[in-house]
C-alpha cells in the first residue's frame, strides 16, 4: 500500500478496527464475475480474516519457524561479484526508500559484503 496513512496500521493492536477493515475492503479487488451474494460472502470473509492482511510493511510480521531452501546442485558455482545494471537516478530514490522503510520494519536486514556468499 503506497498511501501514508498510518492512523489505520493496527494490524498489531486492533487488527479488527472498523476503519482498517474498510480500508482492506476498499484496497482489495474482488472479481464482476460473482453474483451479488458471492461479493458479499468475500467481504464477510475479508473483514473475519483482517488480521491477516498488512496495510502498511511495518504491519509485516516475520513467520517463525519458517524455512527456505534452495535446491542447487553440490558443486554449482556462482559468480561472487555479479555486474548490477545502472540505476537512473529515480530508480535509485525509489529503491532506497523501499529498501529504508523495509529495514525499517525489520523486514531486512543490513549485512556486511563479505557475508555475501
Amino acid at each position: 500500500m503506497s498511501t501514508s496513512d498510518t492512523s489505520v496500521a493496527t494490524r498489531r493492536t486492533d487488527p479488527f478496527m472498523k476503519e482498517r477493515v474498510k480500508r482492506i475492503l476498499s484496497e482489495v479487488t474482488i472479481g464482476a464475475d460473482l453474483s451479488e451474494l458471492q461479493h458479499e460472502i468475500v467481504r464477510n470473509m475479508i473483514a473475519e480474516f483482517a488480521d491477516c492482511f498488512a496495510l502498511e510493511m511495518s504491519e509485516v510480521t516475520p513467520v517463525h519457524g519458517a524455512e527456505h531452501k534452495l535446491n542447487l546442485e553440490p558443486n554449482a558455482k556462482f559468480r561472487t561479484k555479479p555486474g548490477q545494471r545502472p540505476l537512473s537516478p529515480p530508480q535509485k530514490e525509489y529503491l532506497n526508500k523501499v529498501i529504508d522503510t523495509m529495514l525499517k520494519a525489520d523486514i531486512i536486514r543490513a549485512i556486511d559484503f563479505r557475508d555475501v556468499k
